[in-house]
């Protein structure tokens, strides 16, 4: 009795909590072989569909692709605590489940914020967005992140000042990336209230049906001779002249270049150049974010906070029930974001549904010319 009272006083005093074979449910275990297969094929769904449709190849696009794809690390991690858990000898999973142990959760919310800063830059900045924001530029942001939130989460591994080998997780560890979560979580909070706001605002300015598809129409006078019934006129291109050309932009508006390219006798209506200049597509997929991923971000300071009790709890060397009853439920939420996410960019985005329906029709004509 004595001897296990030194051993949990030592445990307590050190931080360093061992990663302990355990016998997980059935039912524990078929959740989460369930939430990682339809993970799995609806994260690759959308990162296909976004890389084959040239339609999506817009910085606001990227971002899912990004996200699907670490949502596909942060399965196979799922894979590796369920394997840790079962095996008893295999040292080598539990310290690959230790290595990278709450790291692909803080990339994922690290690139969840700045999906919500590119999302406030499109309508707050626009016009700086649209000639500053590219695909390449990114994709470059968005590597850069991963690689440095990688490094600087696993440092105390690979700078020696924490030994891998005897498979422990360090609650100290895990509370400085957990304190970075929480600062993640409130600052993207401030972002989506204020994308929700700033939306709704521009939205109740513009007309009606101003997310609706706009259709541009061209009327050109024809004269009936003797009453004679008047058809459908259609002009062809002079030789010398240059037709409109559509040329989309990082945002995806094609209709940068429509301006320069009227004469004054077109322009019939005197707030064409005095409107304000915002995307569309923009604002339907900021508003879209900001109501879809809040609920999200408010569900991760139960368990970063919960993360931080625990900590609490073992440095000052007393018994929470609660907090660690709480934490082993906490643990399974952890791969639950890897189907919110996606499933809800897959219902919100008419874009993306555009772009599957395409992609369909592309398949079968392809399939009736083989």
């Amino acid at each position: 009795m004595n001897q296990s009272a030194i051993n949990l006083t030592a445990l307590f005093a050190s931080l360093d909590v061992p990663v302990y074979p355990r016998r997980m449910s059935l039912k524990s275990q078929s959740v989460r072989i369930a939430v990682v297969v339809v993970g799995a094929l609806i994260n690759l769904f959308i990162a296909l569909v976004i890389g084959f449709s040239r339609q999506l190849h817009y910085p606001r696009h990227l971002y899912w692709v990004a996200i699907s794809m670490v949502n596909q690390f942060c399965l196979i991690q799922a894979i590796v605590h369920m394997l840790t858990y079962s095996s008893h000898d295999n040292k080598v999973v539990c310290q690959i489940f230790v290595l990278n142990a709450g790291v692909y959760y803080t990339i994922i919310l690290s690139f969840l914020t700045l999906a919500a800063l590119d999302r406030y830059l499109a309508i707050a900045r626009y016009e700086w967005y649209k000639k500053k924001v590219t695909n390449r530029g990114t994709i470059s942001l968005l590597s850069f992140v991963c690689i440095v939130t990688y490094m600087v989460v696993t440092s105390p591994f690979w700078t020696g000042y924490k030994n891998i080998q005897d498979c422990k997780i360090n609650l100290t560890h895990v509370h400085a990336y957990l304190i970075y979560d929480l600062l993640l979580g409130i600052l993207c909070t401030i972002l989506h209230a204020m994308i929700f706001v700033r939306s709704r605002k521009i939205i109740k300015e513009q007309p009606p049906n101003f997310l609706q598809t706009s259709i541009a129409l061209q009327f050109y006078p024809t004269l009936s001779i003797n009453g004679a019934p008047v058809g459908p006129v259609v002009e062809e291109p002079r030789q010398g002249e240059n037709p409109i050309e559509n040329e989309t932009d990082a945002t995806g508006n094609a209709l940068q270049n429509l301006e320069s390219q009227m004469d004054d006798s077109t322009l019939c209506f005197s707030w064409f150049f005095n409107r304000q200049k915002l995307s569309r597509l923009e604002i339907r997929a900021a508003l879209s974010m900001s109501i879809n991923m809040l609920p999200f971000w408010l569900c991760t300071f139960p368990v970063t906070l919960n993360g931080i009790a625990v900590y609490w709890c073992f440095h000052l060397q007393t018994f929470c029930p609660l907090a660690f009853y709480t934490n082993s439920y906490l643990v399974d939420w952890f791969i639950v974001h890897t189907l919110y996410n996606p499933l809800m960019y897959m219902l919100t985005s008419k874009e993306f549904k555009r772009a599957v329906i395409h992609l369909k029709e592309k398949f079968k004509l392809c399939n009736r010319r083989a």
